[in-house]
């Protein structure tokens, strides 16, 4: 008898995945043990431990069960590894290969499958011979069930099944087949709030700062208190800037499904990554709604502005704050103070706050000059220009409708009317197309033209075909652009119509109408040239740059 074959220190490992929960009884954890128990008292091996990974995958070596019983094995607690068979140790054939014939053999380490006739004692044993077909076999097994598993869960997903363990905050699972999120109060409410805040400017930081000062159970905790579902993770109790973030980016609450957000990486590598947009699976108006569509898209394009807002040094965000910048170098204008005036009685103590070019602060007059501008001024001028637009609608809405649709298309409504009749042309000449191309293969074959016409007149009308449909596709995206940009210019009315007795500028209507305002070098205190701001407005001067992307671009409002 070999060495080998006096190890009798065993140690008996089981494992089970949920995918073999399926198979019932032969896979079961107690199946196992019985079969590994009977195996190791019938050939006189002692029993030091047993190791268990239940509810592990194969292809995943990183078990706390296997790899307790790696180390008991290289320190020399047991000598034998007994399972019930190759796919019970792993599915991943190379790293089951690599320990049953390079680190056990190196340990002096017995390796014993029972169900598919292995024992690294007997060498002319013929179930080593087939150990490397029956790992890739494991492997494949696993791969296809993967398969499998994955197909079920996008069909359940397109049927509009929920398959996530909780709903999110301000929803419970409901009790009907499909398990759909169901409105929970007073959650829902806090959701609509967060959302509402959002949407007027005001921060993630201070909206979970609000809820922190009333006293708001963060998500977890709620749950805690109201369902008696433990919070496992460390936490502080509070809400953050990044659990509101979270919330704000739940499409869940607008009453559909995004599903299959996240996939892994493989069936192999368990790192959960996350998906193209195109392949998530939406299923829309699944159930109730706490957000509408309209205060949603106002949040996105809250995220989307160039500014989120600074306090002063009272605690208040400016109305235009970090939504100024400088005309020339492109940087943003940041608030300063002025407290003292020199004079010949003396310095004069007094209080203002003006905008001031980043770039000249911070790099003085090499790199840009000040650009200076009191901030009463420039927000008297930028409410002014609101008010203008709110009369213009007042008096005419029909006519400034127009306007505003011309700028937000920057193109004439006779461009428009000539792409819809260019349009109509294509799809005309490409209904002739398709009856054309048909009657020459017959003309053809009735003999009435020769081949090498037909041949011509094919590779003609083919080419044709091929270019009309690209322009088709062109001045349909075009089009279409156009239709929303009516829907952009109605937003933007009904938005001016909200604020026609605003007595001031307010940061929430700044946040709502303003895009961005560029201030262009100050003339001088006694210099008689015109100084011009440029005021671009969401929704109609879309197509404008960023400041900070782009030198000096076409003006979009001279006052």
């Amino acid at each position: 008898m070999s060495k080998q074959k006096n190890n009798t220190k065993a140690g008996l490992y089981y494992r089970l995945s949920k995918d073999d929960e399926r198979a019932g009884e032969s896979l079961s954890i107690e199946n196992q043990k019985r079969i590994l128990e009977k195996y190791a008292h019938e050939n006189g091996f002692e029993i030091v431990d047993e190791y268990i990974d239940d509810g592990w995958s194969g292809t995943n070596f990183n078990r706390p069960g296997v790899q307790r019983l790696l180390e008991d094995a290289k320190s020399g607690k047991i000598n034998v590894i007994i399972v019930k068979d190759l796919s019970r140790f792993g599915r991943n054939y190379i790293e089951v290969g690599q320990y049953t014939e390079y680190i056990f053999p190196t340990y002096n380490i017995r390796f014993i499958a029972i169900g598919d006739n292995v024992d690294s004692a007997e060498n002319e044993n013929s179930g080593m011979d087939m150990t490397p077909i029956m790992n890739v076999f494991n492997e494949w097994h696993a791969a296809n069930t993967s398969k499998k598993i994955r197909a079920v869960i996008e069909s359940n997903a397109k049927a509009g099944k929920y398959r996530s363990n909780q709903a999110p905050y301000g929803y419970v699972k409901g009790d009907d087949e499909k398990r759909l999120p169901v409105r929970d109060e007073p959650a829902a409410s806090n959701v609509l709030r967060m959302f509402e805040m959002r949407a007027s400017g005001i921060s993630p930081h201070k909206i979970a700062q609000t809820f922190n000062d009333e006293g708001i159970a963060t998500p977890s905790d709620y749950k805690e208190e109201k369902f008696g579902i433990p919070n496992t993770r460390h936490s502080h109790h509070m809400w953050s800037a990044a659990t509101i973030k979270q919330l704000l980016l739940n499409p869940t609450y607008l009453g559909h499904l995004v599903q299959l957000r996240t996939t892994t990486v493989s069936y192999k590598n368990k790192k959960t990554v996350k998906r193209d947009p195109d392949e998530m699976i939406t299923v829309y108006n699944t159930h109730e709604a706490i957000v509408s569509q309209e205060l949603w898209d106002k949040c996105r394009e809250m995220e989307a502005s160039v500014s989120q807002g600074k306090k002063t040094k009272r605690g208040i965000v400016l109305p235009l704050s970090g939504l100024v910048y400088c005309a020339d170098c492109g940087n943003k204008m940041y608030m300063k103070y002025n407290n003292t005036r020199h004079s010949r009685k003396g310095p004069r103590v007094f209080y203002r706050e003006n905008y001031t070019c980043g770039s000249y602060e911070k790099f003085g007059p090499e790199s840009c000059s000040s650009h200076y501008i009191q901030i009463k001024i420039l927000n008297q001028i930028v409410l002014e220009d609101i008010r203008s637009k709110i009369s213009y609608v007042e008096t005419d809405e029909k006519a400034a409708r127009e306007e505003f649709l011309r700028r937000s298309e920057k193109k004439s409504v006779a461009e428009t009317a000539a792409d819809r009749k260019r349009l109509g042309q294509i799809k005309a000449r490409l209904t002739e197309l398709e009856k054309i191309i048909p009657s020459v293969y017959e003309d053809k074959v009735a003999g009435r033209i020769p081949e090498d016409i037909c041949v011509g007149l094919l590779e003609k009308y083919r080419k044709e075909q091929s270019e009309l449909k690209k322009e088709r596709t062109a001045l349909e995206k075009k089009l279409a652009d156009n239709a929303q940009s009516k829907n952009d210019v109605d937003e933007f009315i009904k938005r001016l119509k909200t604020y026609m007795n605003v007595p001031e500028l307010t940061r929430e209507m700044c946040m709502e109408l303003i895009e961005f305002v560029t201030v262009d070098e100050c003339p001088g205190r006694y210099s008689k040239e015109p100084r011009e701001i440029h005021i671009y407005y969401k929704l109609i001067d879309k197509n404008a740059d960023i400041p900070q992307y782009r030198h000096k671009s076409e003006i979009s409002e001279d006052i």
